[in-house]
């Protein structure tokens, strides 16, 4: 019999587990930014009393829910502590093995549970398993952890040697007096294993408080030593160094090397930062937001690990106003104290990154613009800039020759997708109506406003347009007019005269390249408009006889090589001497270019239409036999002549004749074809004009 009421064990587990369970939450929520591993703390903390209650609760819950998920939260918990405490202590190991340990547990426990009923197996199966993942935290508490955090994790180490002592105590007594299967009629040694761990469970939640609290005080105590050995070691050299330290142009600082402390700066580095020496101390260098890119830091400590020293690693600062600077770092570790530091020179060479990015952007549009068009080019530009000068949005405008008009042409891609929706591309309009902005057109200078809201002559903003809170624009001047103007705007920091300069360079090189590419694009433009008046006839618009014999070879010899059939019409107008004599040569243009107007209208994009000499136009049509020839000649002809062409001396009725003539049905080359073709005309004009004519081939008569 047992005396102990295993219920009453139960109660008074579930209520030390919940007070554990709220000492741990506090203790995490006050240190979980401090120290790696306090949330795995939590977890184990929050499934252990999960664990309990599910126990406890069994006869009002699915029993198999209670005793599989009940068992499995006490084994995953112990895991997850075991990794927590492995993090607090820098001792990350490989898990592997104890997912091994978790999945063969869990199956014994449905084994003994659903397959063969066994409360004494699964009691072992559990305190096996304790016994494993406790033994490990014992290790890891009294060897594994640093020589200098032992102390502190020696009494956590000994309580779980004591899990691993009760487990394999309760392990023997089942063996020996093996349990029944109602875990509430559990014998005398199972009650007291119970009670043995909720003391060891409360023994442990007070050994984890007392280590977190001195660890606290140790590294307290390890700031305010290092802290006094640094000065000791800074006041024997002061004499000697401070002079240099002090005087030096560039930032010099000592930082921690594990989280970027600051120990001691100069006064370069106030100059640089913007920080005086007093807001520096008892920061880092990430809580003062220092690194634009805090992974720059990252690189920079495994860069230091792997060499030992760095010269000249380029990083970007950002100093107290919100300015980035390019900076070069030159940096070595030190030991002070027993721990690693920085010692850091920091050169602001923001001036020297600038030109160089410059030369790099110039280099970049000339390529660009070799293969992109000038609205293309100029969104590159902007896009480029917003980079360099850490700005939201920006534009391009060019300003007409009288210097009054506008023109707006480009804004960056940002500023198009976030910004500005407003219309008005390649809009003119009058530089009076432009808002403060374009004083720098009016004052032919840059204009800074970094308080824009505040400007008492500013206007209001058209709708879908950026909201602006400073900007900078700088105009450029070419040939002594000012030719565009180009802004900047939403930088996170004020403008200041280093941007001015900056971007007056930047304009006058994109101007450069802009103006280049415009003329480059007005050249190829009369090239083009050279070549197509070079193979156009200048009155109908029709391809001229030059254009012909460049045509007809090649597209012949692709209907050879795909084998399709090409038709040639050969048109004439009719009397067309008479339209010239009656009505003037005026009125025969008129009919020449209404003619080359219906024939444009009525063809395929891949009929090709000459005009061959005078009144005559030839026809060439890839893929039509003669039959679909001749229907498009009728419609030509009957469209033709039902159409009163209203001249200058009143309306004009014409008609025309329409000869017909195929590859390869009636001829190889271009010149048999056209020969073809002007023999079927020939015959459509003795036959009484007016009409179309396929050619027919005549056989010479048979020899007698």
């Amino acid at each position: 019999m047992n005396p102990l009421d295993i219920r009453t064990v139960m109660a008074s587990y579930i209520f030390s587990n919940a007070i554990c369970l709220l000492v741990i939450f506090l203790m995490w929520r006050q240190n979980r930014t401090r120290f790696s591993g306090l949330g795995f703390w939590l977890a184990d903390y929050s499934m252990q009393f999960a664990a309990v209650v599910l126990i406890a609760v069994r006869t009002w819950i699915p029993e198999i829910v209670a005793v599989l998920l009940g068992n499995g939260l006490v084994v995953a918990g112990t895991i997850l502590l075991l990794l927590g405490l492995e993090r607090f202590h820098g001792k990350r190991g490989p898990q592997i093995h104890n997912a091994l340990l978790l999945a063969v547990f869990l199956a014994l426990q449905v084994y003994f549970y659903v397959f063969s009923l066994n409360l004494t197996a699964r009691n072992i199966n559990l305190s096996l398993a304790l016994t494993a993942v406790c033994g490990q935290c014992a290790w890891l508490m009294l060897r594994r952890a640093d020589p200098q955090m032992r102390p502190n994790a020696q009494t956590a180490g000994i309580i779980f040697i004591g899990y691993v002592l009760a487990s394999v105590f309760r392990i023997a007594a089942d063996l020996a007096v093996p349990s029944s299967n109602d875990f509430f009629q559990s014998g005398i040694y199972d009650t007291l294993v119970l009670m043995t761990y909720q003391m060891l469970f409360v023994a442990l939640t007070f050994s984890l408080f007392l280590m977190v609290n001195r660890r606290l005080r140790s590294d307290l105590e390890e700031d305010i030593a290092v802290r006094g050995r640094v000065e000791e070691n800074f006041r024997v050299a002061q004499e000697k160094m401070a002079t240099a330290f002090h005087a030096s142009p560039d930032a010099i600082l000592i930082t921690r090397l594990r989280d970027g402390k600051l120990l001691e700066v100069n006064d370069g580095f106030d100059r640089l930062s913007g920080y005086a020496r007093d807001e520096a101390m008892d920061s880092s260098t990430l809580q003062l937001s220092l690194w634009a890119d805090p992974r720059e830091r990252e690189r920079m400590v495994a860069a230091l690990a792997k060499e030992g020293r760095l010269h000249n690693f380029e990083a970007d600062f950002r100093r107290k106003s919100g300015e980035v600077l390019h900076c070069l770092i030159s940096a070595e570790t030190i030991e002070l104290a027993g721990e690693p530091h920085i010692l850091s020179i920091v050169r602001d060479v923001s001036e020297w990154h600038r030109a160089r990015e410059i030369v790099r952007l110039r280099l970049d549009l000339w390529e660009y613009s070799a293969n992109h068009t000038v609205e293309e080019l100029m969104r590159k530009a902007l896009d480029e800039i917003e980079d360099l000068t850490g700005s939201a949005i920006s534009f391009y405008h060019f300003v007409m020759e009288d210097e009054k008009t506008l023109a707006l042409q480009a804004w960056s891609t940002r500023t198009l997708r976030e910004f500005c929706r407003a219309e008005g591309k390649g809009m003119h309009y009058e530089l009076d109506r432009a808002g403060v902005w374009a004083d720098a057109v009016r004052l032919r200078k840059p204009v800074i406003h970094n308080d824009y809201a505040a400007l008492p002559g500013r206007r209001g903003m058209p709708p879908g347009h950026a909201a602006v809170h400073r900007e900078l624009v700088v105009p450029t001047l070419h040939g002594g007019r000012i030719v565009s103007v180009l802004g900047i705007g939403n930088k996170p920091s004020p403008y200041d005269e280093r941007d001015a300069v900056l971007l007056d360079s930047i304009a006058d090189i994109i101007w450069t390249i802009v103006d280049h590419k415009r003329t480059d694009e007005e050249i190829h433009r009369l090239q083009r408009r050279l070549e197509e008046m070079a193979v156009r006839d200048s009155l109908t618009g029709l391809f001229n006889r030059h254009y012909l014999d460049i045509t007809l070879q090649r597209e012949l010899a692709r209907a050879a090589r795909e084998k399709y059939a090409v038709s040639f019409i050969l048109l004439d107008i009719d009397h067309f001497k008479r339209v010239n004599d009656t009505f003037g040569h005026k009125a025969g243009d008129g009919v020449l270019r209404e003619l080359a107007g219906l024939l444009l209208k009525n063809s395929r994009a891949s009929d090709i239409i000459f005009r061959y000499g005078g009144e005559e136009f030839l026809a060439m049509l890839p893929k039509v036999k003669p039959d679909a020839a001749f229907r498009v000649a009728e419609k030509w002809r009957t469209g033709f002549r039902n159409a009163t062409m209203l001249l200058e001396y009143g309306g004009v009725q014409a008609t025309i004749s329409l000869g017909i003539a195929a590859f390869p049905a009636h001829g190889g080359s271009a010149a048999e074809l056209i020969a073809a073709a002007d023999r079927a005309l020939y015959l459509a004009k003795t036959s009484g004009r007016n009409r179309s004519a396929v050619y027919q081939r005549t056989e010479p008569p048979a020899a007698a």
